[in-house]
């Protein structure tokens, strides 16, 4: 990429004029564009500059003028958004296969359906790039490139697979059944189309087409194509109650083996369905795929290939956790491609505020391999499962997690045999889960800890001095803050204001400045004849009514008795 920081040094120190190599390099840029295929039926090019960003399409000069007023947009070193995709010799290549947006908007605005159809149509690209991969061809041209190690039996199942259903319809067809079967499923997905509908929407294409065309005849054709991709989903029955998964060696009990309840229940049609179904997405067959393309393969040794200095933090792989799991599992960091999880879970409401509560609990996992630009990313953060309603799942979330632990018990134990389409080469694949992401309450949840009562703190434990409000009935810490005060601070000493003295410091505690109330403060502000509502601006940082309300409410005195 040294070559390439001309795109960023455009203005002389003085600021005086843009500099010779980057007015030059602008115009190899826009000569670069102007040989793209999206230029040769539309006129107009991506703008990159910091303001569009790539967003929106613009006439080769005005791009110019552009580049030259704002620069480029940061971190553009490689044009992935003009047909260059990172190679690992450090070569860029051009790999945009054909383009067909030909509904630009006027002045360079895409529309919101066209937008749409766009990400349809680079999953679609996204699909022949795999297939260039596997079968040694580069931006459409053969080559001579040879497999350094055959695929594992499953990979090239997978790409036989992919390579059969991803044909052209007919010569020159830009669409093939398996992008067909794409699309339709796509636009199921954003506009909620029901089934019947899709199936007559298929229909009327199937006679609107020639007949050689190897389109699906109906949804549930679609569905068994797209299922080619091996991304597939399972269908867990599951109990209400949160009591057990029918999965694994239970998947043909008929009651549930705790409660005793049935597992079905029947319909007004006479029909026997499951009283509730958890579905679940595979970790591995994702985690595999991350491997089965050149987007993403290269990219998940970053972490190892691309070391910052000293001192520096911009990413997880930085930070002493990080490297502190390295130190105590040296096996598994010797391998670059063994994938970091980081696992995210939290609570919503599907339906308006006004339904019945409802509470539904998405399980994501993302991998930390990544750059930092690519992890956080939407095509990276996997869905695992949707832990059904209508209640909090609370301490019982363990059961709907099983069949994801025991993917990464797999993972982390055995490993997966994996097909690495970068180097070419077959290698075991294991997986360790770093980090969960999640607010207090979720915390407790996943790590069985309990997150009320005295000894709520995760980091104090048994030594937490918290204490039972007499009137309020209720836990407090209100005597707890001079424990983390510096050693040589005021308060420390302060017996005949601050009443107890509590010196004992707990080692593992980090010391914070600034915290200045609680039961001793309090009596301090006492003795200082303050009135009890100054007190409660102060602390609470609470005005007008809601000040009044608390001072009112139960709760309010009760709590305000105990501390004074």
């Amino acid at each position: 990429m040294d070559h390439r920081l001309w795109m960023y040094n455009m203005h002389y120190e003085t600021g005086a004029g843009l500099k010779p190599e980057f007015i030059d390099g602008v115009r190899n840029f826009i000569e670069h564009t102007m040989t793209l295929d999206i230029f040769k039926i539309n006129g107009l090019v991506r703008c990159p500059c910091s303001v569009c960003k790539c967003l929106k399409f613009f006439e080769p000069d005005r791009v110019m003028v552009h580049l030259y007023r704002n620069g480029f947009k940061p971190r553009y070193f490689v044009w992935s958004d003009h047909g260059e995709s990172d190679g690992l010799d450090g070569i860029f290549y051009n790999s945009m296969p054909v383009d067909v947006y030909n509904m630009v908007a006027p002045h360079g605005q895409i529309r919101v359906e066209q937008v749409r159809v766009e990400h349809d149509r680079v999953e679609h690209d996204r699909v022949h790039e795999m297939i260039n991969d596997a079968f040694g061809v580069q931006g459409g041209m053969e080559s001579e490139q040879y497999f350094d190690e055959a695929p594992n039996e499953e990979a090239r199942h997978f790409y036989d697979q992919l390579e059969e259903s991803s044909r052209p319809l007919c010569e020159g067809s830009p669409h093939s059944a398996l992008s067909v079967a794409v699309r339709l499923m796509n636009i199921k997905s954003d506009w909620n189309v029901p089934n019947v509908a899709m199936d007559s929407m298929v229909d009327l294409l199937g006679e609107l087409v020639n007949l050689e065309f190897n389109i699906p005849k109906n949804f549930y054709q679609a569905k068994r194509l797209v299922s080619k991709l091996g991304l597939t989903y399972d269908r867990i029955h599951c109990y209400v109650n949160g009591c057990m998964l029918f999965y694994k060696t239970d998947s043909e009990l008929e009651n549930c083996k705790f409660c005793g309840h049935t597992r079905y229940k029947g319909t007004p049609a006479g029909k026997m369905v499951p009283v509730q179904a958890m579905h679940y997405l595979p970790l591995i067959p994702r985690l595999k795929r991350l491997y089965a393309s050149m987007r993403s393969a290269p990219h998940m040794r970053w972490h190892r290939e691309y070391r910052r200095p000293p001192g520096v933090l911009s990413h997880p792989s930085d930070g002493e956790a990080w490297k502190h799991f390295d130190n105590v599992y040296p096996d598994f960091a010797s391998e670059p491609r063994n994938v970091r999880l980081g696992l995210c879970s939290d609570g919503f409401t599907p339906f308006c505020n006004n339904a019945l509560p409802y509470s539904c609990w998405p399980v994501f996992l993302t991998p930390y391999n990544l750059p930092p630009e690519m992890c956080m990313t939407s095509p990276y953060i996997f869905l695992s499962c949707v832990i059904p309603g209508p209640r909090n799942p609370k301490s019982l979330i363990d059961v709907y997690l099983q069949p994801l632990i025991d993917e990464l018990k797999q993972l982390w134990f055995e490993g997966v045999l994996t097909y690495d389409i970068s180097n070419k080469q077959n290698f075991i694949m294991r997986a360790s889960l770093m980090w969960t992401i999640n607010d207090f309450p979720a915390y407790g949840m996943l790590s069985g800890w309990m997150t009320a009562g005295k000894l709520a703190c995760p980091y104090c434990m048994e030594n937490s001095k918290a204490f039972t409000l007499k009137h309020g009935r209720k836990n407090t810490w209100f005597d707890c803050h001079r424990q983390f005060l510096p050693m040589d601070h005021e308060f420390r000493k302060m017996k005949m204001h601050l009443g107890k003295i509590r010196l004992k410091v707990t080692p593992h505690l980090h010391y914070s400045q600034g915290i200045k109330f609680g039961r001793e403060f309090l009596n301090y502000l006492k003795l200082q004849k303050l009135h009890l509502l100054d007190f409660l601006d102060m602390v609470l940082n609470i005005i007008g009514p809601n000040k009044a309300y608390f001072g009112s409410c139960r709760i309010g005195r009760t709590i305000c008795y105990d501390i004074i």
